[in-house]
């Protein structure tokens, strides 16, 4: 009799596990993927662009949140060396995505030929090698300063597109 019983709760319970294996996970639709949430976070980032004599750059961020289909870089800064020029760059916020670094928020770049760039929001494609700005920015050099409401500039072409454009250029007085 015992037997029997044993049986009859085998057969039941592989029955239940045959229709629950046909079935959909009950989970799957719970645990769905959200791209909105980030599905990897990193602290204190620290990269360095190194060539085989020396390093050319360090990116350093507070912290980097990975998404599905972006990277967001929080308090982001940069120093990189390309020929005899340092570039220092900053913002609060930097996003890449696809060809596209987005910096928002107190975008800063600085370079020691005392050029300095202020911005909310700077996008570089990286495939076009163009920088530009849809956000009002000022660009101070030594004495030298020009605000926009929006421009760009092709890094290849060396040339600038700038709306709405206001400049004040001191000019050394000659004796």
């Amino acid at each position: 009799m015992v037997v029997k019983i044993f049986y009859f709760v085998v057969a039941i319970f592989s029955a239940v596990m045959i229709f629950l294996a046909a079935q959909d996970p009950y989970l799957a639709n719970v645990l769905k993927v959200d791209t909105k949430i980030s599905n990897m976070q990193v602290n204190d980032v620290v990269d360095y662009e190194i060539n085989s004599t020396k390093i050319s750059g360090v990116y350093e961020s507070d912290e980097l949140n990975r998404y599905n289909d972006r990277d967001e870089f929080l308090d982001f800064k940069a120093r990189i060396l390309r020929g005899n020029l340092r570039h220092f760059l900053s913002s609060d916020k930097a996003i890449s995505q696809n060809d596209e670094i987005i910096f928002q928020k107190n975008a800063n770049y600085e370079n020691n030929d005392s050029l300095k760039f202020k911005s909310d929001e700077v996008i570089y494609n990286t495939k076009t090698k163009i920088v530009r700005s849809e956000a009002n920015f000022t660009i101070t050099r030594n004495g030298d300063k020009a605000l926009g409401d929006s421009g760009s500039y092709d890094l290849g072409k060396k040339q600038t597109q700038i709306k709405g454009l206001r400049a004040w250029v001191e000019e050394k007085q000659r004796f």
